[in-house]
């Protein structure tokens, strides 16, 4: 995971044809790494069945509406401290995306396999940074945060064609 440890770096230029694999997407258990097509029709709207599991929403959304969402995926399939450990992950994304990756562009989260997992794309090619902080200057720690309490953590580019931005993907393990 070497990529996620570059402090301040702006990511490659990338390709999804080029087959260039120094930003590697996360696969899931089925070995598909594309999550389903987003509908622009559906845009700030939750996946309508529940038995789905999954949820996706365009900016513009808060942590407040993204924990929600999270919460209401984990009803009945997460204990508490995996709930909890996941809302402080999501707090912790989408404030990021807001603060330091020009705002959220899009958030995902979907519950497959034992695993939850989090999409959140920003406006920024600025990887997060890692590394030692004063304890007594707030903030700081939210993406060492993020990587301790997710079983994986992986940062793609947005190939979208709308500007410059990156995908942050992890998964949590649902105990």
């Amino acid at each position: 995971m070497s990529e996620l440890t570059d402090e301040g770096s702006r990511l490659p230029e990338f390709s999804p044809a080029d087959g260039d694999s120094r930003l590697p997407e996360f696969s899931p258990a089925d070995g598909d790494s594309r999550l389903p097509e987003f509908d622009p029709e559906a845009v700030g709207v939750r996946s309508p069945a529940p038995a789905e599991r999954s949820v996706r929403i365009a900016a513009p959304l808060k942590a407040r509406g993204a924990r929600a969402e999270v919460s209401r995926l984990l009803a009945g399939v997460a204990g508490e401290r995996c709930v909890n450990d996941a809302l402080l992950v999501v707090s912790e994304l989408i404030s990021n995306a807001d603060r330091h990756g020009g705002g959220l562009r899009e958030f995902a989260a979907g519950v497959e396999d034992g695993h939850l997992w989090l999409e959140v794309a920003d406006h920024s090619e600025v990887l997060p940074k890692s590394g030692a902080h004063d304890p007594l200057v707030p903030g700081g720690f939210g993406w060492s945060l993020v990587r301790r309490l997710s079983a994986d953590a992986r940062i793609r580019p947005w190939t979208a064609g709308d500007g410059p931005g990156k995908t942050i993907v992890v998964f949590l393990r649902l105990e």
